[in-house]
């Protein structure tokens, strides 16, 4: 319908609301995956490499236990700028197309001019787009309607003919 041309985003964070809390509970589960993480290594290490017999004598065993533990956050923190980059630009398919349509709706509200709206290939909710230039052409056709010229016909009796004038009113 629309051809839209490639445009890149300039903003990570679209909707810092949306976003931000998607983020933030993308975090939550990293540091629930890291507490498990950590406490599966902990029983591992306790259960098969020195056995339960460590727990008596813990002190000796702490440096390898460590050793385990920093190997597993490590590995994990790399992970998780990969993770909430890939999330970011994940949720800008869904939050940049909401946060273009609602300024699209603001300046139709105020009476600006509106293009119609296309949204990024690969964003959710094209169709979104589709239903909105649908109202929009809608409201054009009634606006235009309005502002034209209107044409009233009528018939005039003239010595004794009857005439058919169209007037502009």
């Amino acid at each position: 319908m629309f051809m839209a041309a490639k445009v890149h985003r300039t903003k990570y964070l679209v909707d810092r609301t949306v976003q931000g809390s998607l983020l933030t509970k993308a975090a939550r589960y990293w540091l629930l995956s890291l507490a498990l993480v950590g406490a599966l290594n902990l029983l591992g290490w306790i259960f098969i490499s020195p056995g339960v017999d460590v727990l008596v004598q813990i002190r000796e065993q702490l440096p390898s236990l460590f050793g385990t533990l920093v190997v597993a956050l490590a590995s994990s923190l790399l992970a998780l700028p990969v993770l909430l980059y890939d999330l970011t630009k994940h949720t800008n398919r869904f939050a940049g197309p909401v946060f273009r349509l609602q300024r699209c709706l603001q300046d139709v509200a105020a009476g600006k001019s509106v293009q119609p709206l296309a949204f990024r290939d690969g964003d959710y909710w094209q169709e979104l787009a589709e239903s909105f230039n649908g109202m929009l052409a809608r409201l054009e056709a009634a606006e235009q309607r309005e502002t034209a010229p209107q044409f009233v016909e009528f018939d005039t009796l003239v010595a004794g003919q009857c005439l058919e004038e169209s007037t502009i009113i």
